[in-house]
């Protein structure tokens, strides 16, 4: 792409254009496509479109990717400290030896057996969120290190 910047047809920067849109470039095709667009005179609707949605995603990306990574981690430990905590509370409530469990369905208490399904039922969804967010975590983690060895790479 780089030797063709300055004699590139519409019809190529158009299937280019196309193929960003689609995500089919990598981050080092998309920054060429983008400083030939910037370069270039040629105009269709979906150069036009793209030269736009470049911009926005260069206005978007103003946070260095290290404070960007932080802040998404502490949200991260935030909401596992605090389902861990609640989960905690209602494991210790429901390890006691008082078979006592009251709930509010609708803001009309519940007692009994029925209440016992329910907190059961909701600690049960908590610890599927919990593997839930811990799958996602490990998703991120798997993607921020790629990333980071791409650019190890490509320097």
């Amino acid at each position: 792409m780089k030797q063709n910047a300055r004699h590139i047809t519409i019809e190529e920067a158009e299937q280019l254009c196309r193929l960003y849109m689609d995500c089919q470039l990598s981050v080092l095709e998309e920054t060429e496509l983008e400083y030939v667009l910037m370069q270039s005179e040629l105009d269709s609707p979906l150069i036009s479109e793209t030269r736009m949605l470049m911009g926005i995603s260069r206005s978007v990306n103003l946070q260095t990717p290290k404070k960007r990574l932080f802040l998404t981690w502490g949200w991260r430990v935030a909401a596992c400290v605090t389902i861990l905590i609640g989960s905690v509370a209602l494991l210790r409530n429901h390890t006691t030896k008082e078979t006592d469990c009251i709930a509010y369905v609708e803001g009309t208490k519940v007692s009994g057996e029925r209440a016992k399904v329910i907190a059961e039922t909701d600690v049960a969804r908590m610890e599927q969120f919990m593997k839930t967010v811990e799958a996602q975590i490990a998703m991120e983690q798997a993607k921020v290190e790629q990333f980071m060895n791409h650019n190890k790479k490509t320097r």
